[in-house]
């Protein structure tokens, strides 16, 4: 029962890792951008992209790059079915519309809350 409920995880949490991974890299290239000064504030014309330039814009991708960072581990977790909450908040954050990436996100992330809605994926997770 293990093998199966582990099978069922895998496509989710690498797909999880996927969204990780481009968080981060969006977030390491608005942290560049922002320090060079060419962020979103480069469009003075929008008030609101002004608002996300600068020391708020770097602040703003670190926060990103942290919760990637958190969702990569956690798929981890996921794949070698431990922490079932670590999991589920994980793909509840891959949901979130803070960049572009919820494109992928909010698919990947659906995907993965309902296979780990599944009772014998649920109970096949041990805590951690």
């Amino acid at each position: 029962m293990t093998q199966i409920a582990r099978d069922k995880v895998r496509g989710p949490a690498t797909g999880l890792k996927v969204v990780a991974a481009l968080y981060a890299v969006g977030a390491v290239v608005g942290i560049v951008l922002n320090a060079l000064g060419v962020g979103m504030g480069a469009m003075e014309e929008q008030q609101a992209y002004a608002a996300m330039s600068g020391a708020v814009g770097i602040v703003v991708a670190l926060i990103v790059l942290a919760y990637s960072v958190f969702i990569w581990i956690a798929a981890g977790k996921m794949a070698d079915l431990k922490s079932y909450n670590q999991a589920l908040i994980a793909s509840i954050l891959a949901m979130l519309p803070c960049t572009l990436c919820c494109i992928v996100g909010l698919p990947i992330g659906i995907w993965s809350v309902v296979v780990l809605s599944n009772g014998e994926v649920k109970s096949a997770f041990t805590p951690s």
